[in-house]
Order: C-alpha cells, then structure tokens, then sequence
C-alpha cells in the first residue's frame, strides 16, 4: 500500500468516533486491508476487473468520512425527487455515507428495532458484523469498509414479528467522494420482512458497500438491491447472508448504472430445509462494466437454490457473471439450478460468463448452464409479419427478456421504477438493429 493511500486511510480513521469497543475492530480490519491490498486480476475471482481507478483515486477516499460531506438545499431537493414514493415505513437515506436526517424516517415498525454505530456503547449486531470483516481471511474491500466505517444502520427483527412495510434504505454518492456503507440485518427466529436498497447518486463518486444478513429459524426475507448510479461511479458491494434451518430468501439484484460495477453476492444455507430465489438484471452500455460474482453454499440437508442472472450488453459495454454453488459433503437431497443468459446487441459488446456446479455428495439435483446471443432474426421477421415495424419488434423482444425477471419483483413501486428506467433506454436500443 502507497504511502499516500495509507496516510489518506489513517486520517479517515483519526477522524471517526474514538469507540472503545470499535478501536480493535477498525484496526484489526485495516491491518488485513493492508495485507491483501486491492484486489487485482491475478486473483481468479477478479480476473476481467481491474481495480486500478480505484486506487489511484485514493486521496478522494479521505473526503467524506474526515470531513463529512454535506449536501446543500437544492442536492437535497434533487434527491428527494428520486426517492422511491413514500409507501415505506421505515426509511434511511445516506449521502456518501451520512444520514440525512431531513429524508429519513427512523421509526422502526412494531417488532423491529434499529441502531446506528454510534448509538451504543457495543451494538452487538455491529460489533459481529465489523469482526467478520476484521479476520483473517475477511475480503479486502469488506475489510476496508469496516475499517473505514462513519456510519450506517442496524435493523434488528423480533422474532415472529411480521414487518408489512418494505424497509427502505438509500445510498446516494456525491461527486468527488467515497461512501463506505454498512447495512447489517438480523431477522429473528419465524419473522419476515422485505429490505430495498437503493444505490444512486451524482457525479464521479465511490460506492464500496456491505450488506450483512441473517436469518433464523423459519424466517422470511425479500430482499431488493437497485443499483442505478452515474456512469462516472465506481460501484463495489459485498451482500453475505447467512439462512437457518426452513428459513427462506428471495434475492434480487437490478444493475442499471454505474462505471465500473462489481457486485459479490455470499449466502449460505446453513440450515435443513432453507431456501433461496436469487433473479438478477443488469444492463451496460457506452463503455461500461458491470462484473457479479455469487457464492451459494449448501451446507446442509433438503436445501434449495434456484438462481438466473441475465445481461443486456450494447456498444463497448462489458459484462461478467461468475457463479458459483457448491454442495457440501451431507448436504444431501440439495436442489439447485444456476442459469445465466445474455444478450449482445453490438458487435463490440462483450460478455464473460462461468456458471459453476462443485458437488461433494451423491443425493442431489442440480443443474446449470449458460447462453450468449443476439437478438432471434426469425422472432422479429415473425413480428414484423404481424404488421410491427423492426425497430419496435426489437424493442418488444429486448422488453421480454428483461421481463422474466422484472416480473419477480413484489415491491409495486420498485417494479414500475425498473420499467419507468428501461423503458427510457429501450427506444434507443431498438435502433441497433442488427448489430451488424
């Protein structure tokens, strides 16, 4: 680590609250960043994204955090208009990485409770959450994020309790500046309750996110991540979640924005009979990258896992999907099925894909697969047959493929925001054409 990346890093900590029981954890955390360094291509994992903007970018890193960043009435305003509607109960928003206490709503519902890393003398949830990303083999950017940490929000469900109301948290970047975000979620024992995150913003900012989960016994999560920031951002985000016994989780993960994206998504079905749906979307267009990473581990008796992830890529635009699920010896009677599909609508748009299947015992059913493509030539003559013209065929069959996973998502809100977005883009799109 350069001289400078470590000066900036160590006056962002010098500038955070002196919390006796976070100290150790801060340190602990930054001295496992400053081992494993960024991660680079020669890692497997991150072999078609390259973190060097992100480095060299490192003085930007010791903006928010040292100095806060405040964001004046008319940024206020402009964010506010891009919130979701207000049918949310609960409501966190963070601009690079601080609350703004003028557009949340920190009332939690009945059954639930919620903390900030301030708020306590030693959070639990916080202080479990930043001593798994202080170990030994804690991933870099997680280490960095809990070393980093200014801010954040904890949201801890009763169990049993039944929470009707998404719970809703924003992370807007700002121009110039870094955000390390933390949002850490404890579902208790037969609760339920529906997460969104909401990633935007303006400007050339850094996102590096962590999302830490966990669900017990029986419970129920649905769990949204839109991610739709400026092309200039530099997008990175972890997402762990760890599922007990009969518990169930539907994941999904739009990506429409961003420069430079990479998501990592970690679950592990830890417990007999949990489960998991897991739908991604993600578009890229100039010149931009979009790179997800899933881990799924079943590691234990009758777990489930269905997982589809598909791509839309035009112009120079380039998208990853690696996923990977790995059966553990007695996981017997798993059922899993990973697939990934996408579509290339120009010559110079690139797709690297590498669905994975490792199978460490015998009773199973597993499945997985990939395709990359064009559009269907014969759909659109079959169309064009019907009366439609080309570009709108096109248009049609771009619209359907987004559609299959669009149409998982059970937040109405978010569902028509997604559609209000693509369909902005898609009358574009159906002017590639062939893509000849």
């Amino acid at each position: 680590m350069s001289g400078d990346f470590a000066e900036a890093l160590a006056a962002i900590i010098r500038a955070q609250p002196a919390l006796d029981w976070m100290t150790p954890l801060r340190t602990a955390a930054m001295q496992r960043f400053d081992r494993a360094g960024f991660p680079s291509p020669r890692l497997e994992d991150w072999r078609h994204t390259n973190l060097k903007e992100y480095a060299s970018r490192s003085r930007q890193l010791a903006l928010p955090s040292a100095t806060g960043t405040a964001a004046d009435g008319a940024a206020l305003s402009a964010l506010a208009r891009r919130l979701l509607p207000t049918g949310m109960g609960f409501v966190a928003v963070f601009h690079a990485g601080r609350l703004l206490d003028g557009l949340s709503q920190l009332v939690p519902p009945a059954g639930a409770s919620c903390s900030r890393p301030g708020d306590a003398e030693r959070p639990s949830a916080w202080a479990d959450s930043l001593a798994a990303d202080a170990g030994e083999d804690a991933p870099a950017l997680a280490a960095l994020n809990a070393a980093l940490l200014g801010d954040g929000i904890a949201i801890e469900v009763a169990a049993g309790a039944v929470i009707s109301q998404p719970l809703y948290v924003v992370h807007a970047s700002a121009d110039g500046c870094s955000a390390q975000n933390r949002v850490v979620l404890r579902l208790g024992a037969g609760s339920r309750c529906t997460l969104i995150e909401h990633h935007l913003g303006e400007g050339a900012g850094i996102a590096n996110s962590v999302t830490d989960i966990s669900c017990g016994r029986d419970a129920h999560l649905g769990y949204i991540r839109l991610q739709e920031e400026p092309e200039e951002t530099l997008h990175l985000s972890l997402q762990r979640l760890r599922l007990a016994g009969g518990a169930e989780a539907g994941l999904l993960a739009i990506d429409l924005g961003g420069g430079l994206v990479r998501n990592t998504l970690q679950l592990s079905l830890d417990g007999a009979g949990a489960g998991t749906d897991i739908r991604g979307l993600f578009f890229v267009d100039g010149k931009r990258h979009v790179d997800n990473l899933t881990r799924v581990d079943h590691r234990a008796l009758s777990t489930r896992c269905y997982e589809r992830y598909r791509g839309i890529v035009e112009d120079a635009g380039h998208g990853v999907f690696n996923g990977k699920i790995i059966v553990h010896e007695g996981a017997d009677r798993t059922a899993a099925e990973l697939r990934n599909e996408n579509l290339l609508l120009s010559p110079r748009a690139e797709v690297d894909t590498k669905p994975e299947l490792e199978i460490y015992t015998d009773d199973v059913k597993c499945a997985h697969g990939a395709t990359t493509g064009q559009l269907d030539e014969t759909a659109v003559f079959y169309l064009r047959s019907r009366g439609i013209g080309e570009d709108e065929a096109r248009r049609m069959l771009m619209a359907a493929f987004a559609h299959e996973i669009i149409a998982q998502i059970p937040v109405a809100e978010v569902k028509e925001h997604v559609i209000a977005l693509l369909d902005q883009r898609l009358p574009d799109l159906a002017q590639v054409g062939t893509g000849q």
